[in-house]
C-alpha cells in the first residue's frame, strides 16, 4: 500500500506550478487547538497515511486554522492535524497526517519541499469585530469542517526559540522519501474559546469527539519553514 493512500488528489494528477523551493517565510493570523481524541480517531486509517499506521505514540492532537497573508507562493489558507508523535527509525516525531490549503500551489510545493499531505479546498473566513470569528471549509460546494471563535484578553508574546527543537521537530513520509524539519514562529497569543464545531469525518477527523484542552488565538505571526533533511525510506 502507498504511503500516500489517503491523499485525494494523487501526485500524478496535480497540475504544474512554479516551483518555490525552501526556506519559506511566511506571516498570518490564525488558531491552534490542543486535543484529547480517543484512539478511534486518532488511528482513524481515512487520516492516517498507511506508512504511519500502527506507528502512533501518546494521545495528544493539535489542529492549527491559518489565514496566510504572505508566503512564498502568495497568500492561502490552511488547515492541518497532528494527530501526535509516530515512529521514525529510533525517534518519536510528530507529523501532520491530514492537512488543506486553499491553493494548489501550495499543495505541490508543500509536497515536494517537506511531504506534508497537503490537499486543496476553499474556505470561508469571517473576522468579526466583536472578537468572534468563523471559518468553514469545503470541498465540491460542502461544508466539511465548521469553526467558530471567540477570542479575548491579553495578547501575550510568544517565539519558538525558546522551545526545544525536539518538541518542534516534525516528519512527514511521501513519495517514498522521508522529511524532517524544524518549523520556528514567533508572534503574540491571546486566549480564545470554540463556540461551535462540526466536521465530515470522512473528509476530517471529529473532533467533537474527544476533549479540548486549549485554544489560542495568534492575531498576528512569523513563521520560517526551512529546507527538509530528505532520506529514501
Amino acid at each position: 500500500m502507498s504511503d500516500d493512500s489517503i491523499l485525494l488528489i494523487p501526485d500524478a494528477a496535480l497540475p504544474t506550478v512554479p516551483l518555490a523551493p525552501a526556506p519559506w517565510s511566511l506571516t498570518g493570523t490564525g488558531y491552534i487547538l490542543l486535543m484529547k481524541l480517543p484512539s478511534a480517531v486518532l488511528d482513524d486509517p481515512r487520516h492516517t497515511p498507511a506508512a504511519l499506521r500502527g506507528k502512533r505514540r501518546g494521545g495528544m492532537a493539535a489542529v492549527m486554522l491559518v489565514d496566510y497573508q504572505s508566503s512564498a507562493v502568495g497568500p492561502y489558507r490552511e488547515l492541518l492535524y497532528i494527530p501526535g508523535k509516530f515512529v521514525f527509525g529510533d525517534k518519536a516525531l510528530q507529523s501532520i497526517t491530514r492537512i488543506y490549503v486553499s491553493s494548489m500551489e501550495s499543495v505541490v510545493n508543500g509536497r515536494i519541499n517537506w511531504g506534508i499531505p497537503k490537499d486543496q479546498c476553499d474556505f470561508d473566513f469571517q473576522y468579526g469585530a466583536d472578537g468572534q470569528d468563523r471559518c468553514e471549509a469545503r470541498l465540491n460546494g460542502k461544508t466539511f469542517a465548521k469553526f467558530a471563535f471567540k477570542a479575548g484578553g491579553w495578547k501575550l508574546p510568544f517565539s519558538s526559540a525558546i522551545v526545544p527543537n525536539a518538541l518542534l521537530r516534525l516528519a512527514q513520509v511521501h513519495g517514498g522519501q522521508q522529511f524532517v524539519y524544524v518549523p520556528s514562529a514567533a508572534g503574540r497569543i491571546q486566549f480564545a474559546k470554540v463556540t461551535d464545531w462540526s466536521f465530515d469525518a470522512a473528509l476530517f477527523p471529529d473532533l467533537a469527539q474527544g476533549k479540548l484542552l486549549a485554544c489560542v488565538k495568534v492575531p498576528r505571526f512569523t513563521m520560517g519553514f526551512p529546507v527538509s533533511a530528505v532520506t529514501p525510506v
